[in-house]
This record gives structure tokens, C-alpha cells and sequence, in this order.
């Protein structure tokens, strides 16, 4: 019977509007919050997800330049080889002469061809 009495007392109706205008401020402040925190939370997780692809991109762009490089650098290790090689095989003296003889049409000179300077 003590709730049954309780209601027949009149209720205080601005005591009433004053609790519910409180609790729709904090309901309007929890949805700005939201309204808020929600964008800046999607744009720093797109803003991540972006990054995290652009780094991957980078990696696998620095594969290639990296890949590229070795190849030239073999490249350039197989050449030099092949000059060390042909700088060997031209200072030898037998070598020489021979090229000498047959590119540019040399011989060993003739007694008549030899002057002695004293």
C-alpha cells in the first residue's frame, strides 16, 4: 500500500522536466562526443591504412632498384673481369708482336735501315 499511497501525492512536474532536461544535455553531449570522436577515429584509420600501403609500396619498390642493381653490378664485375683478362693477354710479348706485325704492318728493320748515332 506505500507505493499505491505514493501516487496519489501530486508529483512535482519541474522537478521532473529539470531531471529529464539534465539527462537529454547529457545525452546530446555523449552523441556530440560521438558525433565528434567517430570522424577523427574513420579519418586516423584511413589516414593508417594509407600509410601502411604506401610504406608496402615503398618496400617492394626498393626490391626492384635493389634487384636492378645487383644485376648491373654483376654486370659490371663480368666486364671488368674480361678487360683484366685482355690487359694480360696484350702484355705479353709475344702479343705485342704479333699484333704489331699484323696491324699495323711493322717488322724488325733491315742492316741498311740502321743508323748509329755516336
Amino acid at each position: 500500500m506505500g507505493e499505491f499511497a505514493a501516487s496519489i501525492y501530486p508529483i512535482n512536474e519541474t522537478k521532473i522536466l529539470q531531471g529529464q532536461r539534465a539527462s537529454i544535455r547529457r545525452v546530446r553531449a555523449k552523441t556530440q562526443r560521438r558525433s565528434i570522436l567517430l570522424p577523427g577515429f574513420c579519418f586516423l584509420l584511413i589516414l593508417s591504412i594509407i600509410f601502411y600501403v604506401w610504406t608496402r609500396v615503398q618496400v617492394v619498390q626498393f626490391g626492384y632498384e635493389i634487384s636492378s642493381a645487383l644485376e648491373e653490378k654483376e654486370a659490371v664485375i663480368i666486364a671488368h673481369n674480361e678487360l683484366k683478362l685482355e690487359i694480360a693477354t696484350l702484355c705479353s710479348a709475344q702479343q705485342v708482336e704479333r699484333r704489331a706485325r699484323k696491324k699495323l704492318g711493322m717488322d724488325f728493320p733491315h742492316r741498311d735501315q740502321i743508323i748509329i748515332i755516336k
